[in-house]
């Protein structure tokens, strides 16, 4: 009977310990975006409050672990509407020093995405993994109307490692060529991932390619790896102002966070 009730209280032991493990991550992450909770608003806050852009409801907010480490984030995208800029910005929580950091790079391509033009890849980003380099690429579009029957989709690729990392790497332009519902597609590909290192052309135009290239460019610019759906819990920016004045923002966060994969 000793042996088993030692036997038995070992497996208890063992399963409270699994357990403990298993909360540890979730508690870390709660603990930092408890954190977020508390550091919104202010001069140094990561809500833009309208003291600092009068456009501030076009900015957007999602929890977010872009390079899977296991420190949230608080990933922010503006709108440019008719007349403005998009933005992107992307607060890393430090673990060792529970403060925020963040840095922003177009690192390949002429202009920053415009992500809430396609709500669609917004909230359902394509998820790219390579599994050589370990760098999770999450694949958002950015729309621009030229007209009422022609638009530019560019496509990008936004990676975290360190800094918040931008590269365009492939561009569309549709137009609805008939009063039949016809379609002109023509794809291309930009610029700066058809230059030679020697070349001194500061800004090479896009090159024209066929759609079997298009549609093969995420493989072939980011290198072997697997496609999955990705997710971006965005919140409601007006609602998130009132929980963050009310302090009662935790929860809103939480969720966001609970949403991203």
């Amino acid at each position: 009977m000793a042996k088993i009730a030692g036997k038995t209280l070992a497996i208890s032991i063992l399963a409270s310990l699994a357990a403990t493990v298993a909360l540890a991550s979730p508690m870390q992450q709660a603990h930092q975006i408890d954190i977020l909770s508390q550091t919104g608003l202010g001069t140094r806050g990561w809500f833009v409050t309208p003291a600092k852009d009068k456009d501030w409801e076009k900015w957007h907010y999602a929890i977010t672990d872009l390079d899977h480490d296991g420190n949230v984030e608080i990933f922010k995208a503006k709108e440019a509407g008719l007349d403005g800029a998009p933005q992107l910005q992307c607060e890393e929580i430090d673990n060792k020093t529970m403060e925020r950091r963040w840095g922003v790079y177009l690192t390949g391509g002429s202009d920053y995405p415009d992500i809430f033009s396609a709500p669609e890849t917004a909230a359902k980003p394509h998820l790219y993994e390579n599994p050589g380099d370990g760098i999770y690429y999450y694949i958002f579009d950015s729309v621009k109307w030229n007209t009422e029957f022609a638009n530019t989709t560019k496509t990008y690729a936004i990676r975290l490692v360190g800094d918040l990392l931008i590269d365009e790497f492939a561009i569309r332009e549709w137009q609805l060529s008939g009063y039949d519902g016809s379609e002109t597609n023509h794809y291309y590909l930009p610029g700066w991932l058809d230059i030679d290192a020697e070349s001194d052309t500061p800004n090479p135009p896009p090159k024209e390619i066929d759609k079997a290239k298009y549609d093969n460019l995420i493989r072939e610019h980011l290198g072997a790896g697997q496609i999955q759906q990705g997710s971006i819990g965005w919140m409601d920016t007006k609602e998130l102002l009132t929980q963050l004045q009310e302090k009662k923002s935790f929860n809103m966060l939480w969720d966001s966070y609970r949403t991203f994969k």
